[in-house]
């Protein structure tokens, strides 16, 4: 098998021959891209084009690159994954809900924080959600404050949104080691540390600017997992390509959960 390394080499070769439009045929084992040929086969038939292919082995090297951050977990310790919503997208919504199930099936414990009461309507003004992260951070750290931290072996954020920011400020505050699950995070969430963060956007989110999101996951090196047309909830508003979105994002989450 290539390292990423010969695979990314081999294709910056081939797109200065062929172009990086270029379609070629992937081959991978347990989601990880492991070769590519320009016809399919029975082990290598999933098409891609080349500057696709390339962004894909990219992602991987930082997917690997943060499961590295991590300390090994203690399996004879419990485990806990904490929830921190969004204002409005709470934790029975989709991204939230599955991916809470997939940690309980995994073996977490649960538990939710709840903000109470935040300001209303402060998309586009800065005034308003410096209020809502503070109020939002002092309810959380009164939330989880009788947790024993120490006492888990492994610990799991999933975070959305303002949730996202919260959950990576806490994190820093309380020097905790977690995997963080960042859905659909806000360009602030950036000025925290994020190592072991993964992170889902969606390129028509109003709340967040594509490219500026894609520079800060890169600069944090945090993998980042663009869904194209998709908003703030990671949805276009066609039940069928959501349901696909949540599929595939729900298969990257597990992947990293476990």
């Amino acid at each position: 098998m290539k390292t990423y390394e010969e695979l990314l080499s081999d294709i910056e070769d081939d797109i200065e021959l062929m172009g990086a439009s270029h379609i070629v045929y992937s081959m991978e084992e347990n989601n990880i891209i492991t070769d590519y040929d320009y016809l399919p086969s029975d082990s290598c038939n999933i098409s891609t084009t080349l500057k696709d292919l390339q962004e894909n082995i990219r992602q991987q090297m930082l997917y690997a690159k943060v499961s590295g951050h991590l300390a090994a977990a203690d399996k004879t310790a419990p485990k806990l994954a904490v929830i921190f919503p969004g204002i409005g997208y709470t934790a029975d919504k989709p991204l939230l809900y599955y991916t809470s199930r997939l940690a309980r099936k995994h073996g977490y414990q649960i538990q939710t924080v709840s903000y109470g009461t935040l300001p209303e309507n402060i998309k586009g003004d800065s005034v308003k959600m410096r209020q809502a992260f503070d109020l939002a951070l002092a309810q959380t750290e009164e939330s989880l404050r009788d947790i024993d931290w120490t006492s888990y072996g492994s610990i799991l954020f999933i975070s959305k949104s303002i949730g996202t920011a919260i959950s990576s400020a806490y994190a820093s505050q309380y020097n905790l080691n977690v995997k963080n699950i960042l859905f659909t995070p806000l360009a602030d969430t950036f000025s925290f540390p994020l190592q072991g963060s993964i992170a889902f956007h969606g390129t028509a989110d109003p709340w967040a600017e594509t490219a500026a999101i894609q520079t800060l996951a890169e600069q944090k090196e945090v993998p980042l997992f663009l869904t194209k047309n998709a908003n703030h909830s990671l949805e276009t508003g066609d039940i069928q390509t959501d349901l696909s979105i949540l599929k595939t994002t729900m298969d990257r989450v597990e992947r990293f959960i476990i």
